[in-house]
Order: structure tokens, then C-alpha cells, then sequence
């Protein structure tokens, strides 16, 4: 195998094709170019080959997961999707994921937590929270852990009691007052708890 033509790329300056034997094989930046050595008439063995294109997928997913994390936190599970939506391969999502949990870029225990923290705030029960997490690809015993650490039913029986003061117009019919709550994911028992509380 031979490196046939290096071209810059028309609507990304700043990304280069490389051709193998008049054929597209693979693109990267400048930096990659001079690290690896890539340069017209150079010859190639498969393991090269292999190298090369492994080592520049790997880094661009690197750089896109990089882009993604900076605008907002991901569960291991949405980065992955992310990355697997944009095209890379299995095997370098793999190796980017485990780069980025050994560094704590992803953190599904912190995420859970602070996820778990600002549904609180935003009056959630319990249950959705659960089940938004599932979505969220959190395993079910981190899950359950967490919230038995930061949102215990005692805490819900609160929330409630908050929602029921904002929801003041149905005050005077309790049933329907209990299917919204009901509705909202909240446990029967902590609603009769927060009514009793409430004398409603």
C-alpha cells in the first residue's frame, strides 16, 4: 500500500483526506500528519495501515466527546449513543469511554446524584426519577442507592406537601388532587401522608 495524495479538505481547512493507492482511506488534522509521519509515496503494511487509522478515529472521537461534555454532563450511555450516531466504531468508543472514566469526565455516580438533586428542586417524585434515569442507561441498583441516600420517602412526603400548596385550586377536591400526584409518579402512602399532614 502506498500514500497516493494528501488534500486539504474543501469545507474543513482544517482536515486532510488521505488517499491510499488512489483510493480514500481515512482523514485527519496537521498534528496527526506530522506525529504519525503520513506523507505522500510513503508505504504502508497492513499493521501501519491499521495503526494510523485506529489512531486518528480514536482521536476525533476524543475531540467530539470532549465538545459534548462541555456543554453539559453525559451518562456513559449518551455519550456512547452520541459517538455510535456520529460513526465511529465500537471498538474506539470503548477505548474513548474508558479514557475519559479513568480521567472522570464521566461520572455516573456524580451524575446520578446531581441529576437526583435537581429533580428534587424541580418537585419530581421518586419514581420519575427512576425511570428517567433507566432511559439514561443508570443501572437500576445505582439508581436505587442514590436515591435512598438523597431522596428517602420521608424527603417525597415533603415534596408533595410543597406541591399541594401549589396546587392550591384543587385543595377542595382531594381526588383529584391524588390522581395528579398519583399521575406525577408519587407513591400512594407518601400522598396519604402528605394529605394527613396537610388535614386535607
Amino acid at each position: 500500500m502506498i500514500i497516493t495524495t494528501i488534500e486539504k479538505q474543501k469545507k474543513n481547512k482544517t482536515q486532510y483526506n488521505v488517499y491510499i493507492d488512489g483510493e480514500y482511506a481515512f482523514s485527519c488534522n496537521l498534528e496527526d500528519l506530522i506525529y504519525l509521519g503520513i506523507e505522500e509515496g510513503k508505504e504502508l503494511d497492513s499493521e501501519q495501515y491499521n495503526y494510523y487509522v485506529n489512531y486518528t478515529a480514536t482521536r476525533q472521537a476524543s475531540d467530539y466527546a470532549f465538545k459534548l461534555l462541555s456543554r453539559k454532563m453525559l451518562t456513559e450511555k449518551e455519550l456512547s449513543q452520541k459517538l455510535e450516531i456520529k460513526g465511529f466504531e465500537e471498538n474506539v468508543i470503548k477505548s474513548v469511554i474508558e479514557k475519559l472514566k479513568s480521567y472522570n469526565y464521566i461520572n455516573d455516580e456524580v451524575y446520578t446524584k446531581l441529576f437526583i438533586e435537581q429533580k428534587i428542586n424541580q418537585l419530581y417524585s421518586r419514581r420519575k426519577i427512576y425511570y428517567e434515569l433507566i432511559k439514561k442507561g443508570i443501572s437500576k441498583e445505582l439508581i436505587q442507592e442514590s436515591l435512598n441516600n438523597f431522596y428517602p420517602e420521608e424527603k417525597e412526603v415533603e415534596i408533595i406537601k410543597k406541591i399541594i400548596e401549589k396546587k392550591s385550586k384543587f385543595q377542595e377536591d382531594t381526588k383529584k388532587l391524588k390522581n395528579y400526584l398519583y399521575n406525577n409518579g408519587f407513591q400512594i402512602e407518601n400522598i396519604s401522608d402528605a394529605l394527613k399532614e396537610k388535614d386535607l
